[in-house]
Formats: C-alpha cells, sequence, structure tokens
C-alpha cells in the first residue's frame, strides 16, 4: 500500500512569505508558541499532523501542500522586471507564488503530454539576441516583417508556460500599492525543461508583450545564471530587452519604417501594426542607429510631457494564457483544480485564478500560429473612435493579442 507523503515543516516558510506573516503572528492564528514554530520552521522539529491540519483549516491549503520538496528546477536565481520601489518582503512572496505556478505548471503540462520547451542555445549563434530572436520568429511561422498576432500565445508553442495575475489570487494578502513593484518573474534553469514566465500584476497590452518577450530572453540566454541580475544596465539585462524588442520589432521594419526626422506621432502607425509601445520602439531605434541619442532624447522627452509614459495612446488588447488551463483539463478532466491540488499542493483557488477557469476560452495552443497586419485604417479609426473602428476585427485571428 502507498505510503502518504511525509510532512515537511519548511512549508511554512512558505506560507510566511506568501501571507506576509511573522513567526509570532503565524504561531497565533495556529494556536502555538512561537519557538516550538520556529524548531519546526528551521527542521529541527517534525510538523505534528495537528499543526498541519491547523494551517490547512485555517489558510485553506491542500494538505499536500506540506508535502512539496524542492527540486532542482527551483533552485537557482530568479530574474525580474521590477521598478525601484519593489521591497524584500515583496521580493520574497513574488518568488514564493511563482514557485508554486511553475511546479504547478511543470506538473500538469507533464502529465497532459504537452510538449518540452523548444528552444535554441544561444552559445550556438554567438549568444547574438538579434539572430535567436530571427529564428525563433521563423520557427514560430512568422514572416522577416511580420508582426507578433498574440505573443503569449507564441511562448505557449514553444513550450512556455505563462500565468498572468500572480499576486492576485484570493486568500493572498498583497501589500499595499507603494509596495508593490514586480511586473513579471521566470527563473531560468538548464535544469527545467518546462519553464514559465507569470506576470504578476496587470500592465498595459504593449508593456505585457514586451516583458515577456523579455523574461523569454532570459530564459533563453540566461540558464547558466548563478547570482541575482542587480542593474537594469547589466549585460544579461541589456540582452534581454534586445531581444524582445528585435523578437516584436524586426529590424528591417526599423529600418524602413523609422528615420530621423519621423515624429512622435507617427510612431503611433508603428506601435498599432506591430503591438509594442511607441517609448521601446524610440529605444530600439537608437539601439540600432536609426536614430541618433540626441533624437531619442528629444523625443522621450515629447513622449513624457504629453503624458503617455502613463497612458500612451493605441490600445494594444490584453493576451490571457490558454496553455496551462488546456492541460489542466486535459490531464485531470472534471473537477480539475480540486485534483491536481491534492497532487500538487496548490490550493484549487490559486489554480482558477492562474488558469481563468472561468472564461470558457478554449484555443488549441499547438495549432499554428498566424500572421496578419493590422489595418491601420481601423486602428487610426480605433484611436478617434470612429465607427469604422468595428471593421478592425475582421483583420485579426481570433484570441490575437491585438485589436
Amino acid at each position: 500500500m502507498a505510503h502518504e507523503p511525509t510532512p515537511v515543516g519548511q512549508r511554512l516558510t512558505a506560507l510566511l512569505s506568501i501571507r506576509g506573516l511573522t513567526q509570532a503572528q503565524l504561531a497565533t492564528r495556529l494556536g502555538v508558541g512561537q519557538p516550538f514554530l520556529s524548531h519546526i520552521v528551521r527542521g529541527v522539529r517534525p510538523i505534528p499532523p495537528s499543526m498541519v491540519l491547523a494551517a490547512c483549516r485555517e489558510f485553506g491549503l491542500p494538505a499536500a501542500f506540506f508535502a512539496v520538496t524542492a527540486t532542482a528546477a527551483d533552485l537557482g536565481p530568479a530574474t525580474f522586471r521590477k521598478s525601484s520601489r519593489a521591497t524584500t518582503r515583496d521580493e520574497a512572496r513574488v518568488v514564493t507564488l511563482y514557485d508554486e505556478a511553475a511546479r504547478l505548471f511543470r506538473g500538469v503540462s507533464e502529465v497532459s503530454g504537452y510538449h518540452t520547451a523548444d528552444l535554441p542555445d544561444p552559445s550556438e549563434h554567438d549568444n547574438n539576441a538579434e539572430r535567436v530572436a530571427e529564428l525563433l520568429r521563423a520557427a514560430s511561422g512568422l514572416g522577416a516583417e511580420d508582426p507578433v498576432p498574440n505573443a503569449t500565445r507564441t511562448l505557449e508553442r514553444l513550450g512556455i508556460g505563462v500565468v498572468d495575475n500572480l499576486d492576485g489570487v484570493e486568500g493572498v494578502d498583497s501589500l499595499d500599492e507603494e509596495s508593490r513593484g514586480h511586473t513579471a518573474v521566470s527563473r531560468p534553469s538548464r535544469h527545467n525543461l518546462r519553464p514559465m514566465i507569470a506576470m504578476v500584476t496587470d500592465v498595459p497590452g504593449a508593456v505585457k508583450r514586451l516583458t515577456l518577450l523579455h523574461e523569454a530572453g532570459h530564459l533563453i540566454f540566461d540558464r547558466d545564471l548563478t547570482a541575482p541580475i542587480n542593474s537594469t544596465r547589466s549585460v544579461e539585462e541589456k540582452r534581454a530587452y534586445k531581444f524582445a524588442g528585435a523578437f516584436l520589432l524586426p529590424e528591417r521594419v526599423v529600418r524602413a519604417q523609422v528615420s530621423e526626422t519621423l515624429n512622435l506621432h507617427g510612431y503611433l502607425p508603428i506601435k498599432a501594426d506591430y503591438g509594442i509601445s511607441v517609448g521601446a520602439i524610440i529605444m530600439r531605434a537608437r539601439d540600432l542607429g536609426v536614430v541618433s541619442a540626441n533624437r531619442a532624447r528629444s523625443l522621450q522627452i515629447q513622449w513624457s510631457s504629453q503624458g503617455w509614459r502613463h497612458n500612451e495612446p493605441v490600445e494594444v488588447a490584453d493576451e490571457k494564457p490558454l496553455l496551462l488551463g488546456q492541460a489542466l483539463r486535459k490531464a485531470y478532466g472534471q473537477q480539475a483544480a480540486a485534483r491536481a491540488a491534492h497532487v500538487f499542493g496548490t490550493p484549487p483557488l490559486w489554480i482558477n485564478q492562474w488558469t481563468h477557469t472561468d472564461t470558457g476560452v478554449d484555443v488549441d495552443p499547438s495549432a499554428p500560429a498566424r500572421t496578419t497586419v493590422v489595418d491601420l485604417t481601423a486602428a487610426r479609426a480605433r484611436r478617434t473612435g470612429s465607427p469604422a473602428a468595428s471593421t478592425l476585427s475582421s483583420h485579426i485571428p481570433e484570441h490575437s493579442g491585438r485589436r
């Protein structure tokens, strides 16, 4: 007869990080003394079944939550897109939630039979971000100048999992907005053949697309990372941004459509067509030498003074991940969240949030990628609120990342 997994007291550390509690606060909620709890967290004493039961009841956790042990895929530095206001406490919660979601994705993806990630070895291409982006675009069925209709779906077809709203699950005590500064997180590792990217908070569609490709760049180029990346000016960060820009906006498109004299509003049709922000297009043009550093600086000042930093014209539609939810239903059928919770130790509420199980959307992520250039007349009409905007949907594949 199979034995139940032995509960692991150190999993209380994960609970502390996710809920933002001190050991004293957790001890009070579990009805035990703080010194006793400390011994369990440090592995000095085993966690008693009564405490496992109390924690499961208090925090809505499956008993399997306390049977989880780390693997090689859970080790190594995490990579982020974050702001200067991100706190250490915030980072601990984000990383812990990411590990919970990544473990779920690895397990469900494998059980469902979905393929492992199909990513190139960048060392075979001189670690050239432009070249690797070009190869992956071609592998995704994109022509040399085609827009990426849906960045999320493209990554999922490559075997990379994507999770939305990582830090918005019900039952998780989030910090106040002033203390939150993380946008996305991933964990590059040569030991993980089923990598995942998590969006921590909601951002505009164009920012989200660039962010996802940025983290994909880390997954590809930084699989042997041994220490955290502490500077946005690091080689790794610059390379990840370059990869993301090259994937969304190929060099030949920039050279054909951008010039030193192009005014700020002239960048909007490019955004409408390629789903990349004006700010990012300016930076890409500067990095490619299409516009001078002085011109880029002037455009950025205009961009900021017009309020585009927080409210840039041209809406790029949000993209929702599908792969995890589809794999979950394929692997576990009816009551998939409850069944997966028993296997992986992830609360059903979290699973439902991360898989958008209430949306009813179902698209096959293995279907070939389709590329369609957004009609600029309709895109411009959308910006002005003209009735002609309704024609835009006829030019875009269903569930594309553009509208």
